[in-house]
């Protein structure tokens, strides 16, 4: 005999598919509020980790890499103006003025106390420390060099002396001043890291992912619980949202105003005075220039053929197509460039009176205290280019330290947000998980 099976009663059916729902639910409601929950402190820890490298990155670029990068160039510059202070002073005589002798030491003072802070900041950095012993090495040679000019000078044996001054000058460019440009280039290097991590887009934007990520989950949970327990709100869970998008809006805004004072600082700061800096070590090796081919009597004639180069890289980095700074360095840059035309006037005059036999006419005019000649010209374009720094450095430290104080807070505030959105979501679902008990 067959029998039959006897298919169970719809209701019996329907009342199966309840009870599995009701213990299902719930585990799908934890899941949910967990994975959110998790989502939220994992959004919050990326945000803060990306906000709290920017602002390390900001803050060493202001207090670390441009203190450095300034010794290097106050390095640079005391080098160059020694030499060329140096070739001034025998150039006036046996009676050299004592404004001439006091720069010239102080130059060296400057230089060898800027080398030893140097030293101490960059510790053992194998970048800048071979660089910074051989400047130690050849400081005190180079001075002893001049000294032993300056005592033939005081003898009358110009010819030895400037043969003296000839040699301590071809140290302080073939190995002075190139390894002062090692450690200078060096910072200018390490500051542009520095400025590029400060505005580097990488960890925002995995941070912006993972909080629109976060948004929308939220979003999608409330609709779902909406829909499923016909409620029109979870306060909680709105709470959460609106914890999201505040967090959203001022990271949003901090991390927008500090790029663009990293911006500033590059373009009105850091890049300028590499500009200044360079055109004022051009301008100071230019009138060595000139007053090295005088000492020598013109037998070396590299001193004019390197003015030449000198003078072109000078009006190079002077021109007007040659900022992208704001109108302070535009303006300044404008004044420079209408000096060294006055200095260059200078320069033409002294070599048509030298090459026409009339060196002591080419001599007073490198030597004379008129406004016309040398000393004064070459004075205002060196006074220019250094103001152009000081400001320069001015701008960049406003806009560094500006841009480092635009995210005080904003790693906690992410933090405690993250947890606190953490903390909604859970109670949030736990409301309506409850509901199945």
């Amino acid at each position: 005999m067959t029998t039959t099976a006897t298919p169970l009663p719809a209701t019996r059916s329907a009342g199966a598919r309840l009870t599995l729902s009701r213990r299902t639910t719930p585990v799908r409601l934890r899941v949910a509020a967990v994975s959110i929950a998790l989502l939220s402190v994992v959004a919050g820890l990326v945000a803060a980790i990306a906000v709290s490298e920017r602002q390390s990155a900001t803050s060493s670029a202001w207090q670390s890499s441009e203190p450095l990068l300034v010794t290097a160039q106050e390095i640079d510059t005391s080098l160059s103006d020694a030499d060329t202070t140096a070739a001034a002073a025998f150039l006036q005589g046996q009676l050299v003025p004592a404004a001439l002798q006091s720069r010239y030491q102080a130059d060296l003072a400057r230089a060898s106390s800027d080398l030893a802070t140097a030293a101490q900041e960059a510790g053992s950095d194998p970048a800048v420390a071979t660089s910074l012993r051989t400047l130690s090495t050849a400081l005190p040679v180079y001075a002893g060099i001049v000294q032993q000019a300056d005592v033939n000078e005081r003898q009358a044996s110009y010819p030895l002396a400037a043969a003296y001054l000839a040699e301590a000058n071809n140290l302080m460019r073939t190995t002075m001043l190139p390894a002062a440009a090692e450690v200078y280039g060096t910072e200018v290097r390490r500051l542009q890291g520095d400025q590029n991590q400060a505005a580097s887009p990488s960890l925002a934007a995995l941070a912006v992912v993972a909080s629109v990520g976060l948004l929308v989950a939220l979003v999608v949970a409330q609709r779902s619980l909406s829909r499923r327990f016909h409620r029109t709100w979870n306060v909680p869970l709105a709470a959460a949202t609106l914890v999201v998008v505040a967090l959203g809006i001022w990271g949003a805004v901090a991390l927008a105003t500090q790029d663009s004072g990293v911006g500033t600082a590059m373009a009105n700061g850091s890049h300028p005075v590499s500009t200044f800096t360079d055109a004022r070590i051009l301008a100071l090796r230019a009138r060595a220039d000139d007053e090295l081919t005088l000492l020598t009597r013109d037998s070396d004639p590299s001193y004019q053929a390197d003015y030449t180069t000198t003078a072109a890289a000078l009006r190079a980095l002077l021109a007007p197509g040659a900022s992208t700074g704001d109108t302070a360095e535009r303006n300044q840059l404008a004044r420079a460039r209408a000096e060294f035309a006055s200095y260059g006037a200078v320069h033409t005059r002294i070599r048509q009176a030298d090459s026409g036999g009339d060196l002591s006419a080419a001599v007073a005019l490198a030597s004379g205290a008129g406004a016309a000649e040398l000393p004064a010209v070459s004075s205002q374009l060196d006074g220019t280019l250094s103001d152009g720094i000081d400001a320069s450095r001015a701008t960049f430290v406003d806009a560094t330290s500006g841009a480092a104080s635009d995210l005080d807070g904003l790693v906690w505030g992410l933090a405690i947000g993250s947890v606190l959105v953490a903390v909604l979501v859970l109670v949030g679902f736990q409301s309506r998980i409850e509901e199945y008990r």
